[in-house]
């Protein structure tokens, strides 16, 4: 009888001892499940798989590869649709006139206070970019043939800025007209104000891949312009123009 109390103590004993034991290893399997959660990837665990490269803009000559254009605004002003598109073409479109045929009278486009666009000799090795203004489906100088509103340029980023009132009459002076605005970097918005207090705001639109910019706001028939005035990014006027009545 005592030897087989001795025995069922012994069995006791080693099922307790295999039990702690196993209570160990589920601590330890925890542990190496919880740690490494908590404390991130170890640093020195080999070599790490190659990081997918980032995706990168393509690059000045690839955008240069083709023309590209932009909306720079459209709306509805006394019943008319209308709208402004800038076009950039990187080289001289086929049918573009011959150095011997201009396309418009610069005399002209000086005098009317145009921003420039409106002519020119075929580049020779230079761009082209378009200024198009459309009211009630009809483009502005549309009479000076397909490149009315175009003008040479040199490039993606030539030097272009100035303003000027558009229409289908009076060089702009009369009727429905469209303010179009080529301002200098970092003019972000642009506002018109009329006789009589009504005031019309736009944004500076940028042609992607150039520097070329512009906005632009309507004016309705018998409207007169008290002011336009431009600002930067934090609102602070950069120009003030009175003299676009």
């Amino acid at each position: 009888m005592q030897a087989i109390l001795d025995g069922a103590r012994a069995r006791r004993s080693r099922r307790t001892t295999v039990n702690a034991a196993a209570g160990v290893l589920v601590a330890a399997v925890t542990a190496a499940v919880v740690l490494p959660l908590l404390s991130g990837p170890p640093q020195d665990a080999g070599p790490r798989p190659a990081a997918s490269p980032p995706s990168e803009s393509p690059v000045p000559d690839a955008l240069e590869a083709g023309e590209r254009s932009r909306v720079v605004r459209s709306g509805s002003i006394d019943g008319k649709e209308w709208s402004v598109t800038l076009t950039f073409y990187p080289d001289a479109p086929v049918g573009y006139p011959s150095a011997d045929a201009d396309t418009g009278d610069k005399a002209d486009r000086d005098a009317d206070g145009s921003s420039g666009f409106g002519g020119g000799s075929r580049p020779e090795g230079l761009s082209l970019l378009c200024q198009r203004v459309f009211i009630g489906g009809v483009q502005v100088d549309h009479q000076a043939g397909p490149w009315a509103g175009c003008a040479v340029v040199d490039g993606r980023d030539d030097f272009v800025e100035g303003a000027g009132l558009h229409g289908l009459s009076g060089k702009g002076t009369s009727g429905t007209r469209i303010f179009v605005g080529n301002p200098a970097p970092g003019t972000a918005t642009a506002r018109l104000t009329l006789d009589g207090g009504t005031v019309r705001t736009a944004e500076v639109v940028t042609l992607p891949g150039t520097s070329y910019r512009a906005f632009a706001l309507p004016v309705a028939d018998g409207e007169t312009i008290a002011s336009v005035d431009t600002f930067d990014g934090q609102g602070n006027r950069l120009t003030h123009e009175t003299y676009w009545d």
